[in-house]
């Protein structure tokens, strides 16, 4: 962008940013105050440079507009869903509600020799349901009966199946664990074994791979070994041949002095 109406020998615009940013140095600017003193053009180009400058420097951006200021009524146009749900729906949503939660609060895990077992409140166990009913039938007569006075003899009797049946399982559930315990030994030594021969195998083969990295080495040494060999074979062979050109030359020195004796 050099204008051919100013004469200015250095790169003018350049020097006219440094100028206005104060980035100049003494000489130089010594030197442009001057050639501004008789260019018009480039103290033109200099105050719009300045305006420019100002103007940027008073500019701010705008700021964003929300989307709800920039919409205020679509907050108000959107009314919430469940208005639109009829009444009858509402309520037997939470009927529904109402009872997954109470089947949830009354829920019975239990883990015995028939497996896991997951009951809620609206079930009962079948063998449960099928040995209490007579027992609870005697109760209740008997209490009506006897006004609160005692159990009879039938349902004492059937109480005391029902703790002997109880006491039955739970013998067979406390010796169960022993059976459970005596397994993991074979699992624990196959395991050992297994844990041994993947030993085995790593060390077997580290030691692979320790030898053919020092076989290797090995090989690298004895190349380099025959390789200074011969640099060094090389050597000695062009000392000698230097030595034998040498002791050649002191030999027909010494012939030429003898030749030379001789002669006087």
């Amino acid at each position: 962008m050099t204008d051919m109406r100013c004469g200015y020998a250095g790169d003018r615009d350049e020097t006219l940013i440094a100028y206005l940013y104060d980035d100049i140095d003494p000489a130089a600017r010594g030197v442009f105050d001057a050639h501004l003193a008789g260019c018009e053009h480039c103290r033109a180009e200099l105050e719009a440079l300045g305006g420019v400058r100002t103007t940027l420097a008073r500019w701010n951006p705008p700021e964003p507009k929300s989307l709800a200021a920039a919409n205020p009524q679509s907050a108000t146009r959107n009314p919430q869903w469940w208005r639109t749900i009829p009444a009858w729906a509402q309520v037997a949503a939470a009927l529904l509600f109402l009872g997954v939660s109470a089947g949830i609060a009354n829920l019975d895990v239990r883990y015995d020799r028939d497996g896991l077992a997951i009951r809620t409140g609206w079930s009962k166990p079948a063998a449960q349901s099928a040995q209490r009913p007579a027992a609870t039938e005697q109760i209740g007569v008997a209490s009506q009966s006897g006004g609160g006075q005692g159990f009879s003899p039938a349902s004492k009797a059937d109480l005391e199946a029902l703790e002997r049946q109880l006491r039955t399982e739970l013998r067979s559930l406390a010796a169960t664990p022993a059976v459970a315990v005596t397994r993991p030994a074979a699992s624990d030594a196959e395991i050992l074994r297994k844990v041994r021969a993947l030993i085995d195998d790593t060390e077997r083969r580290q030691q692979r791979e320790l030898a053919l990295r020092l076989a290797q080495a090995i090989t690298d040494v004895n190349a380099q070994r025959q390789a200074d060999l011969r640099k060094i074979d090389v050597s000695l062979n062009g000392v000698q041949n230097s030595l034998g050109v040498e002791v050649l030359k002191q030999r027909q020195s010494l012939n030429y002095l003898m030749r030379v004796n001789q002669r006087q």
